[in-house]
């Protein structure tokens, strides 16, 4: 008993300070495989706690905090903490983390500061008032569900990678992006790519990993998807892009729920590719991106050898509803089409100013296709040469 006694004298220090009392570690604590241990105060972790069995419960009628100079690592946690358990060092997990009371909040400004999900770990109890208000991570998973959310609200995001993430970390926004609380930028939901349409100003996720990856949202009432797009089956996912400084589609290859609750899962994606993801109404997210789209200067050799027979312009996928006008080089219309659908090869269809059913001369030609879905205007040339 008296080696005992001595043991924890050694490795525990058991104070108070700025009345809120706090256990200090500064050696080599261990729990042990059928063993437990109970923090109704701080952890302060300066020491080795990293090599644990069992479980380990926090217990506060108030708010509880785990800081320290390193990052302790529990086998089972449950967390039973009236007003939230504030993670000041990141805290790892072997086996299972059970949400009974509270939240487990980590500082989103800090992302190295996160609860981190190791091998098979899991959790159990997420609910709307118990999760992870802030960065969770995950290592060495190729799937998981993020129980992230913002005060009372749980918001996860489901991560399917085509391989294990070595490391890969999410949390949860209940903000603007055009106004960010924690980034050192902005995210102008007015500049995006031709096939996005609108983005949510309501709600944004930080995911983190360098694996292609589809990922699944969660919309609830407050996120007011009625008003980022009329029909549901334009919803999509949509991403800041890192490298082009925009909003890009990042597609939409299933959905469920109705305009007050359900979920959307993208298409295939690096997600560190893109800052921030949310929701956003895109048109044609299953085709060509904006990057992508033929809208340039033209060629046309309408001999039958099948190349250049048509007049092909892939922006007409994202726009069934739509005008094509060609002039010829006195600005005269030799051919409109509503509707546009790859189709002219250079035969006039316009009585008014030229005779229709007639093969148009050689030379160049100058096009107007308005893209009325997407709200986009675009003039180029046309050279035909029969």
């Amino acid at each position: 008993m008296e080696k005992i006694k001595l043991l924890v004298f050694l490795f525990l220090t058991y104070f108070t300070c700025n009345a809120q009392e706090a256990l200090q570690n500064f050696g080599a604590l261990k729990i042990h495989n059928t063993g437990g241990i109970g923090f109704h105060a701080n952890l302060i972790n300066n020491g080795i706690f990293d090599d644990n069995y069992g479980i380990a419960g926090f217990y506060n009628d108030d708010e509880s905090t785990i800081s320290g100079a390193f990052r302790p690592t529990f086998n089972d946690i449950e967390v039973v903490v009236s007003n939230n358990l504030n993670l000041e060092v990141g805290v790892a997990i072997t086996n299972n983390s059970n949400f009974i009371l509270g939240n487990i909040i980590t500082p989103k400004d800090q992302l190295d500061i996160t609860l981190d999900y190791t091998n098979e770990a899991f959790y159990t109890g997420e609910t709307e008032t118990t999760k992870v208000d802030g960065y969770a991570s995950i290592t060495n998973k190729k799937g998981f569900i993020f129980p992230v959310g913002n005060e009372n609200k749980l918001r996860p995001l489901t991560l399917l990678s085509s391989e294990i993430n070595v490391i890969a970390k999410c949390a949860y926004f209940y903000e603007d992006p055009n106004t960010p609380s924690t980034f050192n930028t902005f995210f102008n939901t007015v500049n995006s790519s031709l096939e996005v349409l609108s983005v949510s100003t309501y709600e944004f996720w930080d995911l983190d990993s360098e694996i292609p990856s589809t990922i699944n949202l969660t919309w609830d009432e407050e996120s007011e998807i009625n008003s980022i797009t009329p029909r549901l089956k334009d919803l999509a996912v949509v991403g800041w892009s890192v490298e082009n400084q925009t909003w890009e589609s990042l597609g939409n290859i299933g959905y469920s729920g109705d305009f007050t609750a359900g979920n959307i899962t993208s298409d295939t994606f690096i997600p560190n590719e893109y800052e921030i993801i949310t929701f956003g109404e895109s048109i044609g997210s299953k085709t060509k991106t904006a990057d992508n789209l033929n809208l340039h200067n033209f060629i046309l050799t309408p001999n039958g050898d099948g190349t250049n027979d048509y007049f092909i312009i892939d922006a007409v996928e994202l726009s069934p509803n739509n005008v094509l006008q060609i002039f010829n080089r006195w600005g005269r219309v030799v051919y409109e089409k509503e509707n546009y659908q790859n189709t002219f090869e250079g035969t006039s269809n316009n009585s008014y100013t030229i005779l229709t059913d007639i093969k148009l001369p050689d030379g160049v030609y100058f096009y107007i296709i308005n893209l009325y879905d997407i709200e986009f205007k675009h003039q180029g040339f046309l050279y035909i040469d029969n």
